[in-house]
């Protein structure tokens, strides 16, 4: 059965850039463009077929990767996951700008990749995510 990636990203070229990737590996990727949609799509996916990784754009209008990542990670703790446990979810955090990585890593997160990025270094760190 293929791993089940989520991937939250605004950038309709990035998030084709790594759904194609990705599936070329093997991977089950589900691809939304906003924080809204992606929160929902977590949360469904919690009773349905979950997905085992999110990759998630931090710089989005409406609500921004940062606050996605603490609703995910609030949705864990309020059914028992403890961040850093190694059962909570793992997060990527995508973005083009070094400002925000210590507040996701505050936030959360599990790993940062900046754009523009090499294919190579995404499907390492993913499949780092799998061991």
């Amino acid at each position: 059965m293929p791993k089940r990636i989520l991937v939250i990203e605004d950038d309709r070229g990035t998030r084709t850039l790594v759904q194609k990737t990705l599936e070329k590996e093997g991977y089950e990727i589900t691809g939304v463009s906003d924080g809204e949609e992606g929160i929902s799509t977590y949360l469904k996916s919690i009773k349905d077929n979950h997905f085992q990784l999110i990759i998630l754009d931090i710089n989005m209008p409406g609500i921004n990767g940062l606050e996605v990542l603490k609703n995910i990670r609030k949705e864990e703790e309020s059914r028992g996951i403890k961040y850093g446990y190694g059962s909570s979810i793992p997060i990527i955090m995508l973005t083009a700008s070094k400002e925000p990585w210590l507040d996701a890593f505050d936030s959360g997160c599990d790993d940062y990749i900046l754009k523009p990025f090499e294919n190579d270094k995404l499907l390492k760190k993913v499949s780092e995510k799998f061991k």
